[in-house]
Order: C-alpha cells, then sequence, then structure tokens
C-alpha cells in the first residue's frame, strides 16, 4: 500500500507525452512530465527502464502520482514525521519565521527540512514534559540552536582532550556536531551527526548522556526521534520512562518558549 509523502525506488515502465508510467514497491503510478527533473534542468528525459527515487504526492489518485524533483522529495521527507506528530501533539500557536539562510550562513551547514517545518509549525519549547526543541534566535541561551552548537562544541572538545572516549561516528572524516535538542532534568543533548556527503535529510540522531560518557545513535530524524519520544515508542534508553514522571495529558502537549520563560 503506498501512502503519501513516502520514499521508493522507481523504475519507468512506459513514456508518454504527458509524463511516465513508474512502477514501485509492487505498485503501478505515474509521474507527471512536470514533476520529472527533465521539465526544468537539462536532466534527460525519462526512458523506459531508468530508475531514480521518487516520493508520493498523492496515493488516492488512480494511479497514484510521483514526483522525482528534489524539492518535493525534501519536502515529503519533512513532513513524513512532522503530519503525524501535529496530529498527535497539536501546536498551540505561535510557530516561528526565521531567516534559514542567515543562520545557515552562520552554522555553515544546511539544516533539515523537517527540524525547520519544526520551529515553524511550533516554535523551539518542550515536547512531552521533557524534550527541548532548541531553535535559533532564543531569548534564553540555554536553548538557543545556535548558540548552543558553538558552546557544546567547546565543551566536548575540551572533555575529549582531557581522555574522555569520543564516538566512533566522529573519527569518520570530519564529522561534526549539531545541537537540536535538550532533555530537561537528565541534561542530555540530542546532535546531528553532521557528515560531508550526507545531505541533511539523511542526518542521523545521535544523544549524549547528560552526566556521563555515553552516546546513543538512532538513525532517523529529529522528527522522528521526537513523534517516538511523544508516541511513547521510543527505543532510548533515557526516554523510556517517561510514564513515571509525566501524566498522559503532559505527554501529547508541547510548551512553547515563549509561555515558559515569560513565567
Amino acid at each position: 500500500m503506498l501512502a503519501d509523502h513516502q520514499e521508493y525506488e522507481i523504475v519507468v515502465t512506459a513514456v508518454a507525452p504527458a509524463g511516465a508510467a513508474v512502477h514501485a514497491d509492487g505498485h503501478d503510478g505515474f509521474i507527471d512530465q512536470a514533476k520529472h527533473p527533465s521539465w526544468r534542468s537539462d536532466t534527460p528525459r525519462p526512458v523506459v527502464g531508468d530508475r531514480m527515487r521518487a516520493v508520493v504526492l498523492d496515493s488516492s489518485r488512480t494511479p497514484p502520482r510521483f514526483s522525482a524533483l528534489p524539492g518535493d522529495i525534501r519536502i515529503a521527507r519533512s513532513l513524513r514525521h512532522t503530519e503525524p506528530l501535529s496530529r498527535l501533539c497539536p501546536p498551540p500557536g505561535g510557530g516561528r519565521t526565521v531567516k534559514w539562510a542567515a543562520v545557515e550562513k552562520e552554522l555553515g551547514v544546511e539544516l533539515p527540512a523537517d527540524y525547520k517545518r519544526l520551529v515553524e509549525t511550533y516554535g523551539g519549547g518542550v515536547f512531552a514534559g521533557a524534550l527541548w526543541l532548541l531553535e535559533p534566535g532564543c531569548p534564553d541561551p540555554l536553548y538557543d540552536m545556535v548558540i548552543q552548537t558553538a558552546e557544546r562544541g567547546e565543551i566536548l572538545a575540551e572533555l575529549w582532550e582531557s581522555g574522555e572516549d569520543k564516538p566512533s561516528e566522529l573519527h569518520e572524516g570530519n564529522a561534526g556536531l549539531v545541537p537540536w535538542g535538550y532533555a530537561e532534568g537528565g541534561g542530555h543533548y540530542l546532535y546531528w551527526l553532521v557528515r560531508p556527503g550526507v545531505e541533511p535529510e539523511e542526518w542521523t540522531v545521535i544523544l549524549n548522556e547528560g552526566r556521563g560518557p555515553l552516546w546513543e545513535t538512532y538513525p532517523m530524524s529529529c522528527s522522528q526521534f521526537l513523534l517516538e519520544v511523544v508516541a511513547g515508542t521510543t527505543t532510548s534508553f533515557y526516554f523510556t520512562d517517561l510514564d513515571d514522571i509525566v501524566t498522559p495529558d503532559d505527554r501529547t502537549r508541547f510548551e512553547p518558549n515563549s509561555r515558559i520563560l515569560s513565567q
């Protein structure tokens, strides 16, 4: 069963002036001419046997509609877990408008589309009574993603120089860390593992415990990690006991920075 926003490896099975028939995961589909990269670039037009990555735009149509445009793929990746998260944990309003180009220039990296959508939908704040979503430009520097990127980098460098073990993932080339979350109480930080040549949507979530040298690695987006924490399906050792300290209502509630920091 195909689902909207899901990504597949597709094969072109037929070509027509209006677009291309494709096959994906045992299902037939169609890419309209305007949803193939050749429509607005020098990419060759599709031919039978071509293989490419594409996302489902509309699974309700017959046949389902796909897109192989890079922009649509990025948008789909950002929606894949942010939409179910917003249904489970409705945003209270007051999301942020952020000049992302300036933020990314300061950080030196492009940020994942799902993180941008989370900030634009929710703003910074606390999910499930425990997990802060850091945001650029937060009035409190502890929850400002840009400030914490610099501060955490200095703190971790000092720890590693003093002999604390560096996670094995950071021994690969020029891999780095950018923090996006903070666990209130435990002091755990959640980072993206940033590796050269890896698209932001493919970054891994990596967690460092607040009072020790241990790390956890999760091959998923930050929105998927948040969704699993809120839904109570996470396998993270540091968030599996939230039911002992958070009420069911708080589990699916988001408290924005604007409300918390004004108290």
